[in-house]
Order: C-alpha cells, then sequence, then structure tokens
C-alpha cells in the first residue's frame, strides 16, 4: 500500500494521483487519436471530458451511498449517523454510478452545445477501460476496493491500511481487474476502425466489461457494497450491462456508418 506519493517534498495521495494520470492518458489519446473520425471540434471533445467527469464524481459518491444504505437503516442504533455520513461524503464511489453520471454529464453537453451524443460517446469509450486501468492501480495503493482472503499466488497482505483488512493475505483483485481492463482496451483499439460509424464499440464494452466485472465480484471481499439474492450490487448492473450491450450490438450490425467523415 502506498497512500502518498513524494513529489518535490509534497504528499500527493497516490490514488488521487492515478486518478488524474489515468484522465490526462485517457484525454491525451481520445483528442489526439479517436476524435479524427469524427466531425466533433476537439475543443469540443475536452469540454464534454470535464462536464463527464463532473458527472463521474457525483454518480460515483451517489450510487456509493444507495448501496450503504442497507447497512445505515440495519445499524442505525449503533451508529453516530452525522459523522457516518460525513465520512462517506469525504471517500467511497462505486464505478458503476460514475459510469452513468459520466454518460449523464457528456449527454447535457452535447444537449447544451448540439454536438452529437453518438459521436462524444464514440470517441471517449474506448478510452474508459484504460482510463479505469490505471484507477485501479491508485485502488490498490489506497488499500480499498481490496479482496477476498486468499493464500495463493499473488497474494497481497496490507499492514497498515485503513480500509483493507491487515496482515491478512487478499486476492489481487485491483492487479486483475486492471490488466482486464487493459486487455479491453487493447480489443476496443483494434476492433475500432472496423466498427467504425456504428454503436458496436460501445456494445462491444458493455459486454466484455459486464462480464469481467461480474465474475471478478465473488473475489471481492469489500461485502459492504450490498448483497441482494445472493449477488452483489455490481452483479446486478452488470447482468442489466450485458443485455443492454448485446441489444446495442445486434442493433449496430443494421445501422452503419452514420455521422463518420472520411480520412
Amino acid at each position: 500500500m502506498l497512500l502518498f506519493i513524494n513529489i518535490f517534498g509534497f504528499q500527493i495521495p497516490s490514488y488521487g494521483l492515478l486518478i488524474f494520470i489515468g484522465v490526462a492518458i485517457g484525454t491525451i489519446i481520445a483528442i489526439k487519436y479517436f476524435s479524427r473520425f469524427f466531425d466533433v471540434p476537439k475543443e469540443d471533445v475536452f469540454y464534454a471530458i470535464l462536464y463527464g467527469i463532473i458527472g463521474v464524481i457525483i454518480g460515483a459518491k451517489l450510487l456509493y451511498i444507495i448501496t450503504n444504505i442497507p447497512f445505515l437503516v440495519s445499524n442505525y442504533n449503533n451508529l453516530d449517523l452525522l459523522d457516518t455520513i460525513s465520512q462517506m461524503l469525504k471517500g467511497g464511489f462505486v464505478f458503476y454510478g460514475g459510469l452513468i453520471g459520466g454518460v449523464l454529464g457528456v449527454f447535457i453537453y452535447s444537449k447544451q452545445f448540439k454536438i452529437s451524443f453518438k459521436s462524444l460517446c464514440l470517441i471517449l469509450i474506448p478510452v474508459v477501460p484504460l482510463v479505469h486501468s490505471i484507477g485501479r492501480i491508485g485502488c490498490l495503493c489506497a488499500g480499498c476496493c481490496y479482496g477476498m482472503e486468499y493464500h495463493g499466488f499473488g497474494a497481497i497482505t496490507f499492514h497498515n491500511s485503513i480500509i483493507a483488512p491487515n496482515d491478512v493475505p487478499l486476492f489481487p483483485i485491483q492487479v486483475v481487474e486492471a490488466i482486464c481492463l487493459l486487455i479491453i482496451f487493447v480489443i476496443l483499439l483494434v476492433t475500432y476502425k472496423r466498427f467504425l460509424g456504428t454503436y458496436k464499440t460501445i456494445g462491444l464494452y458493455c459486454v466484455l466489461y459486464g462480464i469481467v466485472r461480474f465474475v471478478l465480484e465473488f473475489f471481492r471481499g469489500d461485502l459492504i457494497r450490498g448483497i441482494f439474492f445472493g449477488l452483489s450490487t455490481s452483479q446486478w448492473i452488470s447482468i442489466v450491462l450485458v443485455i443492454v450491450g448485446i441489444v446495442i450490438f445486434i442493433n449496430a450490425t443494421k445501422k452503419k456508418n452514420v455521422e463518420t467523415i472520411s480520412q
């Protein structure tokens, strides 16, 4: 665990720094590479990303609070409610909430400034798994989103974590998910031109990440995220995401090459 990174004498939270690095790299790739296939000004891509970031923060925080409502209700008499809510507002995010919020943020920008929402999505979606991958390394540094107890190859043990259990070997879920996300990014990159101008890239992302997240949830140890009928909140969302992705991909095969420009 590496909570802080020293840079020129300043202690910078590693989680926040890695998120920033991920967003910066994703923004550069989206603007420099993916935007060139669409008739969207680069400055609009940049500002749409800013709207998306705001949506990510709000959405990720809201879903985190929502998934913790059962815990708050069941432990109402044993908690200092104001202090607990304060702690929840300071930390804790759920990726799926951020994904939904980010999409809504980009949608609001597209409507406000009359930019093609489809084009913006096709420019930005491919870099989402790359940004997410780097962010998962930030989770590893912070000790959040930790894995279940595990004594096999690659087990990670925290000793001074304020989030993960200390001195207990854990499954390296953050590393595994980061690798899976990087693979998804490569797949989207390789197939991008083949699917250019259609929603197939978005459908493919939804299916791939939904499957990965559903499987990896079984290896998570932070079950405070909510369990319903034996599955976590994220697993239920993953099922919906896979179904939506399949529908998008099938429909996209019937509609091709809209709003693209020849190179």
